[in-house]
């Protein structure tokens, strides 16, 4: 799964990513790292072939995997709601940087005013779960919360969100203890440094001040998380 012929050469996904994806703009550019740890992972499951989902529309790593003979579907509707698929239809889905995106389920009740609630993360993950195969797996990635680039922002006065736009951001504990609670069980979890964020002398004082405390819990501090899951 890691690439496929064509004229009698190996396509990496590199290699593919670069020709028809780098061109679309900024936005892929600057996550080209990322999608390619997130294929890296994906091809080091082993999966021989089937359906994927793609949370969100299918970007290059489901879009790949159809040019390896993947049967690729995408979203196009609130992931707050309901799926367009029946159930265990699945052997692959991704959410790859969607989660953060997710907004709770509208509602008019003050108790669901005062802080956030997860109820549009948990309706995503119960229909996730909902339609993939019971040997299926789920690969999640998000910006990491407790990321040395969040410290970072946290030393200089800066929103404590990787980009503005995002709704709630995910330690790595955070996200497995909502996953379960949704009919998930965690496989692995690791974090890993996607982009290119540029460290400061404060931030590299900070870190290695961090370092010298072992009382401190052993948190880690990659700016992304990759993880994955399979139907309890």
């Amino acid at each position: 799964m890691r690439g496929w012929m064509k004229g009698g050469k190996p396509v990496t996904f590199e290699r593919y990513y670069d020709s028809e994806w780098l061109e679309r703009g900024a936005y892929f550019v600057h996550h080209r790292r990322r999608f390619v740890q997130t294929w890296n992972a994906v091809a080091g499951l082993g999966l021989g072939g089937g359906r994927v989902l793609d949370a969100g529309g299918v970007g290059p790593v489901a879009a790949c995997l159809a040019r390896s003979g993947w049967e690729a579907h995408g979203t196009d509707v609130d992931l707050r709601g309901p799926l367009p698929f029946p159930d265990h239809c699945f052997h692959l889905s991704l959410c790859t940087e969607v989660i953060e995106h997710i907004k709770d389920v509208d509602s008019h009740e003050v108790k669901d005013l005062e802080a956030f609630n997860y109820s549009g993360v948990r309706n995503m993950l119960r229909e996730l779960r909902r339609t993939l195969r019971p040997d299926g797996l789920l690969l999640v990635t998000t910006p990491n919360a407790s990321s040395l680039h969040m410290l970072g922002k946290w030393i200089h006065g800066e929103l404590l969100l990787a980009d503005p736009h995002h709704v709630r951001e995910f330690t790595p504990a955070e996200l497995g203890r909502v996953a379960q609670d949704c009919g998930l069980r965690p496989v692995w979890s690791r974090t890993i440094d996607s982009w290119d964020q540029g460290r400061s002398e404060a931030l590299d004082r900070v870190a290695g001040l961090l370092q010298g405390m072992p009382s401190l819990p052993e948190i880690d501090r990659g700016d992304n998380i990759l993880a994955l899951f399979a139907p309890a």
